[in-house]
């Protein structure tokens, strides 16, 4: 389970807030290749590390994959993505992204009850995003790439689904393709997930899991019915994006 899910919860004044497309296919390979960035700042990097990971006992710093390389021509997205250490994405990020070229890119688990809500987890205290409502989801680490360096992002999406919320695979229907959400430096690739039980039921479901589960990443779970009930909550702005295109893709 990731400890540290630094996703934004808003958007830099200058940058568009994003789009969603339907997609069929998503082709992620490893490509092992030294960031230029990194390098020119390291400096800066470790002192920043230094300083703030002695007061974030949630931070690790682990190989995470950014994304290097894309194209999407006629539903099918394939994409190239570079290990780096994790405190030099910590820096990049608190920096506000100076390096276009690569992108904070992850798989999200798009809950749906039989209604057709959302579920989504809300970050206990004492991690980085605090209190902030978000698809399940994490950081592209080792775990999900093959000897081949083929990753996996729906397999990716389903495990931190099932590790966050305590289902398991029996509750999770997977719909077909993904929902490619694009907002400035970061890139959500959104698996969906239908469950046979309605939003309450499965709400409680994981709830009981949280409280049974002391070092639970989630602090409760949010149902989210329509547009309107957005507006209540604190969210990443992919997840606002995302479930405001889904919404009113459904007519709600």
């Amino acid at each position: 389970m990731h400890r540290v899910t630094t996703r934004l919860a808003t958007a830099p004044p200058d940058r568009p807030k994003g789009r969603v497309d339907r997609i069929e296919s998503c082709v992620l390979t490893v490509r092992d290749q030294a960031w230029a960035y990194a390098d020119r700042n390291a400096a800066e990097i470790d002192a920043y590390w230094t300083q703030r990971a002695s007061g974030q006992s949630g931070l690790f710093n682990g190989t995470v994959y950014m994304l290097a390389d894309q194209s999407l021509d006629a539903g099918a997205f394939i994409g190239s993505m570079k290990p780096i250490a994790f405190k030099s994405f910590y820096y990049w990020r608190a920096q506000g992204f100076p390096d276009a070229d690569l992108f904070d890119a992850f798989g999200s688990a798009l809950i749906r009850s039989v209604e057709g809500h959302v579920l989504l987890g809300r970050q206990r205290e004492g991690l980085l995003n605090a209190g902030l409502s978000y698809l399940p989801g994490g950081f592209i680490d080792p775990r999900d790439v093959d000897a081949g360096g083929a990753i996996d992002i729906a397999a990716s999406a389903l495990r931190e689904a099932l590790e966050e919320t305590g289902l398991d695979a029996s509750d999770l229907v997977r719909v077909p393709g993904f929902l490619l959400t694009r907002c400035a430096q970061q890139i959500s690739f959104g698996v969906e997930f239908r469950s046979p039980l309605g939003s309450a039921a499965l709400a409680e479901k994981m709830r009981h899991f949280l409280r049974r589960d002391t070092d639970a990443e989630l602090s409760d779970i949010d149902i989210v019915r329509c547009t309107a009930d957005l507006t209540a909550l604190a969210m990443p702005l992919y997840a606002d994006v995302l479930l405001r295109w889904l919404f009113a893709e459904a007519g709600a």
